[in-house]
This record gives structure tokens, C-alpha cells and sequence, in this order.
């Protein structure tokens, strides 16, 4: 079994996990979240159940959870725009810097924007009292590529483990 499947189930099993452990369940957009920036960039399904991000000339978007979080399982499925994007930071993170805006702790998965034909590189952050010295970055090239399709990625954060991994799109 090839490391890129075995860290799959991993992540898998982790997230069957965390849904009995947390007793989650998943949030319409208006029950969980508001749009943060971008306006009309953020596009809401029919049912509510899924929002689209879109980035335009003028402005990007991004939206906010109305809670607060101590531990969780996060995820979204992004697919990255395949354009040049040289400069383009596509993010999804957890962070309470509107609270602590000098020690602020955050986990993140950030695209950094690409040249077309150049792999894509994924960035994880981890920052405990906004600081890399009480946490760490790491860069990793993905072994496919995000603008074909959308990709799962999903952070998992119990009191005692962080597990942030990107996922295939067969999850």
C-alpha cells in the first residue's frame, strides 16, 4: 500500500472517529457562518448545505464561523483555480487573531499561487501564541493536482492531537 493511500484510511479512520468522539454534525451556511469579505463572491447552494468562494479582479472572499471552537474536525473540498496565480494565496484555517491579535494561535492549509506547469506546493501552519517557535510551517509539493477537481482537506483537533492532512477526491 503506497504511503499516499495509507495516509487516506489514516485521515479516514480519524474522521469516522472524531464524528462519533465530538458528536459532529454539519451546519447549513447560515447556522455556522457569514461571509467575512467579498460580498457576492460568496455563493451559497440551494440548500444552503455548501458555499462557492470566487475571486474576481476586485476581491477574493472568505467567510467566518459564528462559534468559537476549542477542538473539532474541520474540512473543506476546494478546487484551485488553474489560471496563472502567481501572488494568489487560497487559504482555509482556523484562527482567533480577531481576538488575540498579537498571540493569536491558527491552523492553515495555504496554496501559495502557482506557475502554470510548475507543481503545486501546499503550506501547513501551526502557530500557538502567534508564533512559529511554539509551532511550525512546512511546505510539500502535492503529489496531484487541484485544479482538475476538488480535493478534501481537513484538519482534526482533539485536546491532545492536531491531524491536518489534504485527501484525494475518491473521499
Amino acid at each position: 500500500m503506497d504511503t499516499h493511500r495509507l495516509l487516506k484510511l489514516l485521515v479516514l479512520s480519524c474522521a469516522v472517529t472524531a464524528s462519533a468522539a465530538f458528536n459532529v454534525s454539519t451546519l447549513s451556511f447560515d447556522e455556522g457562518f457569514s461571509p467575512l469579505f467579498g460580498g457576492d463572491n460568496v455563493v451559497k447552494s440551494r440548500d444552503g448545505k455548501n458555499v462557492k468562494l470566487h475571486l474576481n479582479r476586485y476581491s477574493g472572499s472568505g467567510f467566518i464561523s459564528s462559534d468559537m471552537y476549542d477542538h473539532g474536525f474541520f474540512s473543506a473540498s476546494i478546487k484551485l483555480p488553474s489560471d496563472y496565480t502567481a501572488g494568489v494565496v487560497v487559504a482555509f484555517y482556523t484562527s482567533n487573531g480577531h481576538i488575540f491579535e498579537k498571540r493569536h494561535d491558527e491552523l492553515d492549509f495555504e496554496f501559495l499561487g502557482n506557475i502554470r506547469g510548475k507543481p503545486w506546493r501546499i503550506q501547513t501552519n501551526v502557530y500557538g501564541n502567534g508564533s512559529t517557535s511554539r509551532g511550525r510551517e512546512e511546505r510539500y509539493t502535492l503529489p496531484f493536482d487541484p485544479t482538475e477537481e476538488a480535493h478534501r482537506y481537513s484538519i482534526l483537533w482533539s485536546a491532545d492531537n492536531i491531524i491536518s492532512l489534504p485527501l484525494d477526491h475518491n473521499c
